[in-house]
């Protein structure tokens, strides 16, 4: 059993995402493809998880599911209270805007668009954005806002995709 931080302060706390039984099948044709089986998890405020997994086991699935951008077979996600397996197109729109920020494998920057413009992109859709000039400087690229992501190393433009998400990191 894994003791989390309201077990540590010697408290119940209730899990920030909570997935029973979570079950996904693609349909190709005749073929079914169970890419997840019954996945049981919760994940409390403040916990680091690490998931991991041989390809095709379904890790993506798992968390495409958890950020609103696919939906289970059967099963049930619950963010914080609300049961996202129910949610509506519009509903799940506006939890991806609140709620959760995405970094892609490939990074998804916009190459004619510098650092700064890449992370202000977000601005317009956040509820309370940070500057953008500052999620970069959490990132450590302060000194790099008008560079193309041609004039960045893998990491720098690695650096200004995790930036995005951090401006909805606002209450």
């Amino acid at each position: 059993m894994r003791e989390t931080e309201a077990d540590r302060a010697g408290g119940t706390a209730e899990p920030v995402f909570r997935a029973r039984g979570v079950t996904k099948v693609y349909e190709m044709g005749e073929v079914k493809v169970h890419a997840l089986r019954g996945v049981d998890l919760d994940l409390f405020s403040g916990e680091l998880v690490v998931l991991l997994g041989p390809s095709g086991s379904g890790k993506s699935t798992l968390l495409n599911i958890l950020g609103g951008l696919d939906t289970a077979t059967s099963g049930t996600v619950v963010y914080c209270g609300k049961e996202l397996t129910r949610a509506t197109d519009r509903e799940l729109t506006e939890y991806r805007r609140r709620h959760v920020g995405f970094v892609f494998q490939f990074y998804n920057l916009i190459p004619s668009l510098t650092a700064l413009e890449n992370v202000s992109v977000v601005t317009d859709i956040a509820a309370s954005p940070m500057r953008p000039e500052e999620a970069l400087g959490l990132v450590g690229l302060a000194d790099r806002l008008n560079h193309f992501p041609a004039q960045l190393s893998g990491g720098e433009q690695q650096r200004v995709a995790i930036a995005r998400p951090l401006q909805n990191g606002r209450p």
